[in-house]
């Protein structure tokens, strides 16, 4: 069977191009012919000096033609997308659709329904274009991208005036939450497929990675607002005998350089961005991983390392976090608005005994392969591959 993949990666690399680069991988391992139709964000820099990107938006012609020439040349069975902004644009759906094409779309995030994908507006969760409406062209929620936002906006409602999800045979959810957003957003149940995101660590060489000789926690991934970093600096800011390793980059990097220093937090390290088995061995090597993310995550990679390797994980009650983690089980669920709760859960997991950490790592072992099994995970999308169901647009 023949699949073409669709990505537009991100400008800073995230859990998304990891999900779809080993998807593509395993695609490949168990015997599918795999076209890659990739694209890469950071192209827009040179396209924002002209605005035919803002119509690129809208229709590519670009993206037009390259999929002609795939489908001439490759004939693929199906199509899976995955991300289409801002490089391949709805067009593709469309070209898709004209040539009897199974289109099968992965939803990682909210921006079906909101332009910076992330439900948040001003600081505070919103979902307030869930429901279809014009004025919500004009509920801006980038500041930082005031036009580029409208543009995301106009172009999410016309893809819901004219029906354009429609033309999508299956939708893959990663969480039930994000599920039950499609639902509310109006797809039908029938159409949706709940299919976990897969990981594989593929050796253990990370068990090779010197052990710090300190207990620590870890925070991994993008150093951005909307992750909840700056809210955990605040927390081990009062905890200053108990050690912080940050890995990521973004945005904040510089102010959370610059508040380590001013406020001489020697228990807070930033590593910056680290991958492959020094981050799977800081990872393993700590004795708790923190997801205090601000925003509702989906199906965050870092919560599969961490449970692949046997850490639990402290996370908030938003978004799907709670679906992967029961309390004093394999983790720890705190109120997202309670800062004192989540010191709380913290110091708790550094007073444990070494046998109450055994048994926690046992159990986040056993949550991993029953949540995230990758043959009952491949099998589901093998499924939705080779199934002959069509749904009528």
């Amino acid at each position: 069977m023949k699949i073409l993949l669709c990505h537009n990666y991100y400008k800073v690399r995230g859990g998304e191009d990891e999900v779809v680069d080993f998807e593509a991988h395993l695609l490949e391992k168990n015997g599918y012919q795999v076209v890659r139709y990739f694209k890469k964000s950071i192209e827009v820099n040179n396209l924002f000096k002209n605005i035919l990107l803002f119509f690129n938006l809208f229709f590519s012609i670009k993206t037009i033609n390259e999929i002609k020439k795939i489908i001439k040349e490759f004939k693929p069975d199906v199509a899976h997308i995955h991300n289409i902004f801002p490089i391949i644009s709805p067009s593709i759906f469309y070209i898709l659709r004209k040539n009897n094409i199974r289109i099968i779309y992965t939803i990682h995030n909210y921006r079906f329904y909101c332009s910076n994908g992330l439900c948040i507006k001003n600081e505070k969760l919103c979902n307030k274009c869930l429901n279809l409406s014009f004025r919500n062209i004009l509920n801006i929620c980038n500041e930082d991208k005031k036009i580029y936002d409208f543009f995301i906006k106009i172009i999410i409602y016309f893809m819901r005036k004219f029906k354009i999800y429609h033309m999508v045979n299956c939708f893959v959810a990663p969480s039930e939450f994000i599920r039950n957003q499609l639902i509310k957003f109006g797809i039908e149940e029938n159409k949706i497929i709940i299919r976990r995101n897969s990981l594989n660590i593929i050796n253990d060489d990370y068990l090779k990675v010197k052990k710090d000789q300190d207990k620590y926690f870890i925070f991994v991934g993008r150093l951005s607002k909307e992750k909840g970093i700056l809210e955990l600096i605040k927390v081990f800011s009062s905890l200053k005998n108990i050690k912080l390793k940050i890995l990521g980059d973004g945005p904040l990097k510089s102010v959370i350089e610059n508040n380590i220093k001013r406020y001489n937090l020697n228990n807070i390290e930033l590593n910056g961005y680290i991958s492959g088995k020094n981050k799977y061995g800081l990872i393993y090597n700590s004795i708790a991983a923190i997801i205090p993310s601000t925003c509702y995550e989906n199906c965050p990679i870092v919560l599969l390392e961490s449970l692949k390797l046997g850490v639990p994980v402290i996370g908030n009650n938003l978004g799907a976090i709670p679906e992967f983690i029961k309390e004093n089980y394999n983790g720890y669920i705190y109120d997202y608005r309670n800062l004192d709760m989540l010191k709380e859960k913290i110091i708790k997991v550094y007073n444990m005994s070494d046998n109450e950490r055994e048994i926690i790592r046992s159990n986040c072992l056993k949550s991993f392969n029953d949540l995230f099994d990758l043959n009952s995970n491949f099998s589901i999308i093998r499924d939705i591959y080779e199934s002959n169901k069509r749904f009528e647009y």
